[in-house]
């Protein structure tokens, strides 16, 4: 009984810790946030979570601000995770806008798209719906991602050819001040650079005239960049004394440190697997009950193979982060047999990670031990349809995952077991069929 006792008021604690609480003010049920990622017209499609996990819609509002459309993939075309927060404490919401100028293969082969992209925020109300609040530059090209900590919010700006760009601004991570009422202001000398590298091979070929970029199947750091090789998720540690970023088309983990009053400093950067090979995309991290450490979990969507190959051939690994950023690897590359696992989730008891597996329409499930290792649970968890983002909700001991089908239009809805398994508890519709949308998150 008194392990029992034990295990609960850990697990209070790191659900405190890692933000599945309620907004500040106390609202009924709970409420799940997607985006459509549309060209010219960004909206967040909002949901009400009843108590048993299931949702239903309740509104649909402007971001004030365009998205970036179908792009290279319709059913990855941010090529990241985290372009849809929400943050739980002061309920707040913060969404992307790349403000991207056209689909048009013709307008894309054009290199003049420079518009700098937007982040737009609102405030959530007592029944889970939006305001909108404010709307700012993002500091940068093809914003893509989004982290925060209390009143200190950071973006990833994806877009730009390398640190020598031909729109006057590369990759960047740039930092924002956040009112308690969502209004954002800039936040001077807290923006630091992003390199994608450049990719030889077929695969990633850069140069203008090869078959490949003519055809813009691999855009090599323009605007919109190549979701295999861009910059995709950027997040605070768990004690926020750092910003965690990573970059598919050099294979490297950033960290970076921050200052007292949170500007970050020189990165630590981490190479992992092959050095030619985009591969760390997704991550999340785990606080175990038992355990006063925090584990990195990086979904790896081309496995850890020389080239990229076609699916099935995703793995995901864990790494322990040292006080001076270094990546110390607990689990290298674990594979599940399935296609460009990109997207992970990780229950509130910190011991299983779901993985979104785009190309094989399906969800895999990882157990983490308590010392951050990996053992894959199930290899298809759950059936989807080209599932990209996914985010927990969490009531009265129950939790629920939910992802976003890009293939159809809906969200999907499981309820998550005390062994990891998962339960269907159907989806809803809502959002643009095969046609971009991305971004997801729930309380």
């Amino acid at each position: 009984m008194l392990h029992k006792l034990h295990k609960l008021s850990g697990l209070l604690v790191c659900l405190l810790a890692g933000g599945l609480v309620a907004p500040r003010s106390a609202r009924a049920d709970g409420a799940v946030y997607a985006m459509t990622n549309a060209l010219g017209k960004n909206e967040i499609i909002v949901y009400h979570r009843a108590s048993n996990g299931k949702l239903n819609f309740t509104q649909r509002i402007a971001t004030g601000g365009g998205g970036s459309g179908i792009q290279l993939d319709p059913t990855d075309s941010l090529g990241s995770q985290g372009s849809l927060l929400l943050d739980f404490q002061s309920g707040r919401l913060f969404a992307v806008n790349t403000e991207t100028r056209s689909n048009d293969l013709v307008d894309r082969q054009d290199v003049g798209d420079c518009q700098e992209g937007t982040i737009s925020s609102f405030q959530v109300n007592r029944n889970g719906q939006l305001d909108l609040v404010d709307r700012i530059p993002s500091g940068g090209l093809f914003p893509n991602s989004l982290t925060i900590h209390r009143n200190l919010l950071y973006v990833l700006n994806a877009g730009g050819p390398g640190l020598n760009p031909f729109c006057g601004i590369g990759p960047n991570i740039t930092g924002f001040r956040v009112s308690n009422s969502a209004n954002i202001r800039p936040f001077p000398n807290a923006t630091m650079p992003i390199n994608p590298g450049t990719s030889p091979g077929s695969f990633l070929n850069c140069d203008p005239g090869s078959a490949i970029f003519s055809t813009e199947e691999f855009r090599c750091g323009l605007n919109p960049p190549a979701f295999p090789r861009s910059p995709a998720q950027i997040r605070f540690t768990p004690n926020h004394e750092k910003l965690v970023v990573t970059v598919k088309g050099t294979n490297t983990i950033y960290v970076f440190p921050l200052s007292s009053n949170g500007r970050p400093r020189s990165p630590r950067l981490t190479q992992i697997g092959n050095t030619f090979q985009p591969t760390p995309f997704g991550f999340a991290f785990t606080k175990m009950y038992d355990s006063s450490k925090s584990y990195l979990v990086v979904t790896e969507p081309f496995g850890a193979t020389s080239t990229i190959p076609a699916s099935p051939a995703s793995a995901v690994s864990s790494f322990e982060i040292g006080d001076d950023g270094e990546l110390t690897p607990i689990t290298r590359s674990l594979p599940n047999g399935q296609g460009t696992s990109c997207w992970i989730a990780i229950a509130p008891s910190g011991e299983y990670a779901y993985i979104a597996n785009n190309a094989t329409s399906n969800i895999s499930s990882y157990r983490i031990g308590s010392d951050g290792s990996l053992t894959l649970l199930a290899s298809v968890a759950a059936q989807a349809n080209s599932p990209n983002d996914l985010a927990i909700g969490y009531e009265d001991g129950k939790s629920f995952l939910y992802v976003l089908n890009s293939g159809n239009g809906t969200i999907g809805a499981y309820q998550i077991s005390n062994d990891g398994s998962l339960t269907s508890l159907g989806s809803v519709g809502g959002l643009p069929s095969n046609a971009g949308a991305i971004g997801l998150a729930a309380y």
